[in-house]
C-alpha cells in the first residue's frame, strides 16, 4: 500500500556512463519508432524525452528498459502486475522548481501539462500518470554529448487519470500561460495540473507499493487549486469587477494565498496608465486615480535598447 508523501522531486542525473547509455538508447528507439501520426503528437525531441523518462524509471525498478512489441499502447509500465502507469515528461533548459518567481516578485507554483486528447480518450485505459521533467541543454537533441551536464530527470510524483481529468484545468490552444517574466500561448489543447496536488515519492521503488485501493482513493480525493495563487487573485479581481463576486472574496483569497500586495496584471501596466490618462482627458476622472495606481505599481518609462 502506498503512503502519501509531499511531492518533492527525485533527481536523477543522466551524465555518467549509465545516463549516457540511456540517452543513446532513447535516441535509437525514437529513430526507429517515432510516432508520425495522430493529432497533436509530440515532436521527435518530445517523444524522445518521454522514452528516456520511461527507460530511466523502468531501469530504477529493475524492469526491462524497453517494452516488447506486444505491449499495449495505452500505458507504459505495469506496476506490480496490475496498475497501468503512463509516464509523462516535459523538457526544458531550466531545472524543475516547485515555485518560481514572477516579474512582480511573487512566487508561482509549478504545474505539469497533459495533452487533453489523452486525458479524454477512454480507449487509453491508464490508471495513473507518473509526472516527470527533463532538464536538458539548449541544444536538446538526443543523445547529446558527454560534456553536457544538464541532462537531469526530475521524477515528481503520480496522480490517477480520473483525478487529473476531474480536477485539471482544460485550456484550448491559444490560451495564455505565464512562465517567469513572460507569457506564451499554448499551441495544443492542454490540461494544467499543479505539482502540489501530486502524490509524492520518497524513492522510485515506492511506485511498486501503489495498489488498486490507492488508485481508487486518489480518484475520490479532492485537491487544492490547480491555479497559481497569483492567478487565483487575478481572477477574483476580475470576477468582482464583473459583479459576479462580492469584494469580500478578495480578502478571502488574499488570506488563503498569503498575497497581500498587488500582483502583476496580464496586460502591461503602461496600458493601465494610458487608460486612466485617456479618462482624465475626457473629464471623467481627475489626477487622483493615476496617483493611486502609482502608489501600487509604477509606470515603466523607455530606457533604451
Amino acid at each position: 500500500m502506498y503512503e502519501y508523501k509531499k511531492p518533492t522531486p527525485i533527481i536523477i542525473k543522466l551524465t555518467d556512463e549509465e545516463g549516457i547509455r540511456l540517452r543513446q538508447q532513447a535516441c535509437d528507439y525514437i529513430s526507429s519508432n517515432q510516432n508520425k501520426k495522430g493529432a497533436e503528437r509530440g515532436s521527435k525531441d518530445q517523444q524522445g524525452f518521454g522514452a528516456l523518462a520511461e527507460m530511466v524509471i523502468r531501469n530504477q525498478l529493475g524492469m526491462a528498459e524497453i517494452n516488447d512489441s506486444t505491449h499495449p499502447l495505452s500505458y507504459d509500465i505495469l506496476l506490480s502486475g496490475k496498475i497501468k502507469a503512463d509516464v509523462k515528461c516535459r523538457g526544458g533548459a531550466l531545472p524543475f522548481k516547485e515555485e518560481y518567481i514572477g516579474g512582480d516578485g511573487f512566487p508561482r507554483e509549478a504545474k505539469h501539462n497533459l495533452f487533453a486528447r489523452q486525458i479524454f480518450d477512454e480507449n487509453l485505459d491508464t490508471d495513473i500518470y507518473i509526472m516527470t521533467h527533463l532538464e536538458h541543454p539548449k541544444n536538446s537533441e538526443l543523445p547529446g554529448t558527454k560534456r553536457q551536464k544538464k541532462w537531469i530527470l526530475y521524477i515528481c510524483g503520480w496522480v490517477s487519470k480520473e483525478r487529473a481529468k476531474n480536477e485539471g484545468v482544460f485550456l484550448p490552444r491559444g490560451s495564455l500561460t505565464e512562465q517567469g517574466n513572460k507569457w506564451f500561448p499554448y499551441r495544443g489543447q492542454e490540461i494544467e495540473y499543479y505539482h502540489k496536488n501530486l502524490n509524492g515519492l520518497e524513492k522510485i521503488v515506492d511506485l511498486l507499493k501503489i495498489d488498486e485501493a490507492d488508485v481508487q482513493k486518489d480518484r475520490n480525493k479532492i485537491g487544492d487549486l490547480n491555479l497559481t495563487s497569483v492567478d487565483a487573485l487575478r481572477i477574483t479581481f476580475d470576477l468582482v469587477g464583473r459583479g459576479i463576486l462580492d469584494k469580500k472574496y478578495i480578502d478571502f483569497i488574499k488570506s488563503i494565498t498569503n498575497l497581500s500586495e498587488t500582483v502583476r496584471p496580464i496586460l502591461h501596466i503602461n496600458q493601465y496608465f494610458h487608460l486612466l490618462k485617456w479618462l482624465e482627458e475626457k473629464n471623467q476622472i481627475g489626477v487622483d486615480e493615476s496617483k493611486k495606481l502609482s502608489k501600487i505599481i509604477e509606470e515603466i518609462p523607455y530606457s533604451g535598447i
